[in-house]
């Protein structure tokens, strides 16, 4: 009867983190940034945790600072940033942030770019759903079917067949070799060119070509994926908005990822959204972020093996 009773109660856990009410409270409020100082926050609150440079806040959550604690909000949905002093304790609901105790202030209206990268913060719970497909005999290629990159990120990225294919990477009139590899993802770093080439990819088996990356279609027309290398005027420009980024949010790299996510630098998002949750694991709800680029780049049994620990992560 227990062990019943125990197997109810994960169901019905199981069910509410599908329901579209629990994934309406899962985009941040606001993030949490320039702290000093002592600053914690919490989740529930009992156990308070140090904030050490960044926080996104989502509702629900407690934030307290002690005598010589302070930083800033900024709110998603309006963009207004806030100050926070010494010995407060501040309360976030669906749509704003409050002070229970202590000081609050408004400060300085975010810019355009900074207040736009957190607005991207929202729908995320629309990437916590796969579809369910029959399954396939056949091995199949899928890659981005649109991609930016420059120096600083040359990589085209896409999902592993299996460790027993090697690959030929055609970019334009480039060929690469690809080494077979144990991982999940093929990383591949493309030398410099110019504008735009289409690629195609080749999975080889036992010296053979095995299956091959096909066309999509769009609109009625077949199409072949595009990279687009950043002219040197536009991979200046983006130079220039990561440093300020990195002024303003100093090592948050999911702020990066937001930014790099608009420009269609899938990759680059990819890595900062990685790093950020690896050194923040405690902030499992950031996590559809990357769902979000899983699916660009067309990483679909990644996104299905990471999907069901983070579901198992909502209910620790």
């Amino acid at each position: 009867m227990k062990f019943f009773k125990k197997f109810l109660l994960y169901f019905s856990l199981l069910a509410f983190v599908a329901t579209p009410v629990f994934a309406g409270k899962k985009d941040p409020v606001a993030v949490l940034f320039q702290v000093k100082g002592k600053v914690e926050y919490t989740k529930n609150g009992k156990k308070w945790k140090k904030v050490r440079r960044n926080k996104f806040l989502f509702e629900g959550y407690k934030i307290r600072t002690g005598a010589q604690g302070s930083g800033k909000i900024q709110n998603q949905k309006t963009g207004e940033n806030l100050v926070v002093g010494p010995n407060s304790i501040l309360s976030v609901s669906k749509d704003a942030i409050s002070a229970d105790s202590g000081t609050l202030q408004d400060s300085q209206k975010s810019s355009k770019l900074m207040a736009g990268l957190m607005k991207r913060f929202n729908k995320s719970q629309s990437y916590t759903t796969v579809r369910r497909s029959a399954a396939e005999k056949k091995k199949k290629l899928d890659a981005v079917r649109n991609l930016k990159i420059n120096s600083d990120y040359p990589y085209l990225v896409w999902e592993n067949t299996g460790s027993e294919y090697s690959y030929k990477l055609t970019v334009g009139d480039k060929l690469y070799d690809i080494a077979a590899t144990e991982g999940d993802v093929v990383r591949a770093t493309l030398a410099p060119f110019k504008g735009e080439q289409s690629f195609k990819i080749v999975a080889i088996k036992d010296g053979k070509n095995a299956v091959e990356l096909k066309p999509y279609k769009s609109r009625g027309e077949m199409k072949d994926r595009v990279v687009e290398w950043l002219n040197p005027a536009d991979a200046h420009k983006t130079r220039k908005t990561v440093k300020s980024i990195n002024e303003n949010y100093p090592g948050n790299s999911f702020m990066l990822g937001s930014f790099y996510e608009k420009e269609e630098m899938w990759v680059a998002a990819l890595d900062q959204y990685k790093a950020y949750l690896t050194e923040n694991p405690d902030e499992v709800e950031m996590t559809p972020y990357l769902f979000r680029i899983y699916k660009k780049l067309k990483l679909k049994n990644l996104h299905k093996k990471e999907l069901e620990e983070y579901k198992k992560a909502l209910l620790e």
